[in-house]
């Protein structure tokens, strides 16, 4: 059965399609590439003051707290997350749009950059997109004041 498993797994991986660097396609898909846009992350933020501010500061989902947690992840984990325990007094209770669109305006205060498109409720592609956090800016005497 393992046998199996190996020859499937890597009959995938040699029939994905690879760049020039040989990495897959879908590996280079991150929050670093717009994967949502500034209306859906508008929308997520009125969401977001609605049913999330009354426990939460948006504070408290960013930098390194926001990237400890979620860098390298997949956006399917963080929506999952997100649609399974909250609101808090009724999880789930939201549609699909607005957990991405709340997921979006995380992105957005996370310093993700925005794109074109919405990002979609769909699992399989939240799946196969990876949070990318932000590196943050080592402060040093030129570079104190400047945001990361």
């Amino acid at each position: 059965m393992r046998y199996w498993l190996f020859a499937a797994t890597a009959a995938i991986l040699i029939a994905a399609p690879r760049d020039a660097a040989g990495q897959t396609k879908s590996a280079r898909i991150t929050t670093r590439t717009g994967v949502y846009n500034l209306t859906q992350a508008t929308r997520g933020q009125d969401v977001y003051a609605g049913y999330c501010k009354t426990c939460h500061t948006p504070q408290s989902h960013t930098g390194a707290v926001f990237n400890a947690t979620w860098n390298g992840r997949t956006l399917f984990d963080l929506y999952a997350f997100i649609r399974d325990r909250m609101p808090k007094n009724e999880p789930g209770s939201l549609s699909d749009q607005e957990y991405v669109d709340v997921m979006s305006y995380l992105l957005r205060i996370n310093q993700m950059p925005a794109g074109r498109t919405e990002l979609p409720s769909d699992s399989a592609r939240l799946v196969s997109i990876r949070i990318q956090a932000r590196t943050p800016i080592k402060v040093t005497k030129t570079t104190k004041g400047i945001a990361p």
